[in-house]
């Protein structure tokens, strides 16, 4: 059955072909996340070309799918009406997350295509700060007032329950006549319970996990870490039931964080996209910052160094500076193996991409390794007085340990899933350390071949 699933290859096969009304057919019986990635490795114009053979039905999910910036293209070149078609279709956290991330002028162009309702609630949502639970949460949700009988209740689910998704009518929420949240009630009990003498106050239950429409969203995934619920009901500061927060939106926010700690903890800037989404300028930029700071202090560890010993010229001078430049290639290494364990840990990185990853690693250590490399050869040259051949190979040691850390890091994470090896054993102990190695090793090769001479007139 895998063979025959339809790929990016095969879809773009058929649509040179002209075989719409076979793409039709896919597109109708295909898992929506499994098309969201299809469109996402195609190019925009053939992304265009083949959204509007998606059902309509389908076409608002799989566009929730999508990574946010082949979503903003689509917006942008769609027609209108297709455009304002999708918008409105939209979820409305999907959609407030969409918006969210869009320039103001772009943000408001597209809220006005919304209908007035859809519109209300958009705004209503963007008003809430940027990480609060009201922007994770759904405004749909069916509430019934205290003191109806089960009758009514279940003639209000039958008349009104459609507005809302099938999954959020598990549990019927009770309300009094000003909105204030008394309890919930489950479903299964009100169509157990006899319908005409028993009221919903005495099947509800009082006991309430909720969350504040100001309250952070990383409480939010501790309350549904701890709780363990499908959806927590959202209230205003006078205990009105306004919205509620599903797990799946919590769960978003979960990856987020940990992707933030993964990041982090590689030393980087977080990213906002996913790793292929990402610019390599960007991915430079944002590990570079990093890199550059810890290389600078690990400067001092020469200037220490440096006075601690009397050998001060030549070879000896030079060795100084090793743990300088292990440093740099160390925290290269950790950096690209938390990128690529976190890419391939949520799967936005697939055993599929291992030359894409190689070739746009390489780019990212040649970058990063010539601009320390630089910095390392100006630090000792002209700040500690290194003699200038020495102060190249120390320039040319710092370059290349960092791109065979960068290498190393990006790598092993995949060498280790290859042979069914958890990739976390790829850590960063481990890079730093083999980094250490071959940081001597190259430091061995390249002064005793490249200016051997010199070293044998050294002291």
């Amino acid at each position: 059955m895998d063979a025959l699933k339809p790929t990016a290859g095969s879809i773009s096969q058929l649509l040179a072909e002209r075989a719409f009304k076979k793409l039709r057919q896919i597109f109708k019986e295909i898992e929506v996340a499994d098309l969201s990635e299809i469109l996402a490795q195609l190019d925009i114009v053939s992304c265009i070309v083949l959204y509007r053979l998606i059902p309509k039905d389908r076409r608002a999910e799989v566009f929730s799918y999508l990574p946010f910036e082949l979503q903003a293209k689509l917006l942008d070149q769609l027609p209108d009406l297709v455009s304002a078609s999708l918008l409105n279709q939209m979820e409305t956290v999907d959609r407030t997350h969409l918006l969210q991330n869009l320039p103001f002028e772009i943000r408001e162009k597209l809220i006005l295509k919304l209908h007035p309702e859809e519109m209300q609630i958009t705004w209503q949502m963007l008003s809430y700060k940027a990480s609060s639970v009201g922007r994770l949460m759904n405004p749909e949700f069916f509430s019934i007032p205290s003191g109806m009988s089960v009758h009514d209740a279940l003639a209000a689910i039958r008349w009104s329950g459609s507005r809302v998704p099938e999954n959020l009518l598990n549990q019927i929420f009770v309300v009094d006549p000003q909105g204030k949240l008394l309890g919930h009630v489950n479903l299964s009990s009100l169509v157990l319970a006899d319908p005409a003498s028993i009221l919903v106050d005495e099947l509800m239950d009082r006991q309430l996990v909720t969350l504040l429409v100001t309250d952070d969203r990383r409480k939010a995934v501790d309350v549904f870490r701890k709780y363990d619920r499908p959806y927590i009901p959202v209230l205003n500061t006078e205990g009105g039931m306004i919205g509620l927060i599903e797990a799946e939106d919590v769960f978003d926010v979960a990856e987020e964080e940990a992707t933030l700690d993964i990041q982090a903890f590689g030393g980087q800037s977080s990213l906002q996209e996913a790793y292929f989404q990402t610019s390599l300028w960007q991915l430079i930029r944002k590990r570079g910052s990093w890199l550059v700071a810890v290389f600078v202090l690990s400067m001092l560890s020469s200037v220490i160094l440096k006075n601690m010993f009397s050998d001060r010229t030549g070879f000896g001078l030079m060795l100084l500076f090793l743990p300088m430049v292990l440093s740099a290639g160390g925290m290269a290494g950790s950096q690209a193996a938390a990128m690529t364990m976190r890419g391939l840990a949520v799967r936005e990185i697939l055993g599929s991409d291992f030359g894409r990853l190689l070739g746009r690693e390489i780019l990212i250590g040649l970058a990063l390794g010539l601009m320390l490399g630089l910095i390392g050869f100006g630090f000792a040259h002209y700040a500690e007085g290194l003699d200038r051949p020495y102060a190249m190979v120390l320039a040319a040691l710092v370059g290349v340990t960092v791109i065979l850390g960068i290498l190393l890091g990006a790598l092993l994470p995949f060498i280790m899933r290859r042979f069914r090896w958890d990739p976390v054993i790829a850590s960063a102990p481990v890079i730093a350390t083999v980094v250490d190695i071959l940081g001597l090793l190259l430091l061995m090769c390249l002064t005793l071949y490249w200016v051997q001479d010199l070293v044998k007139g050294s002291p």
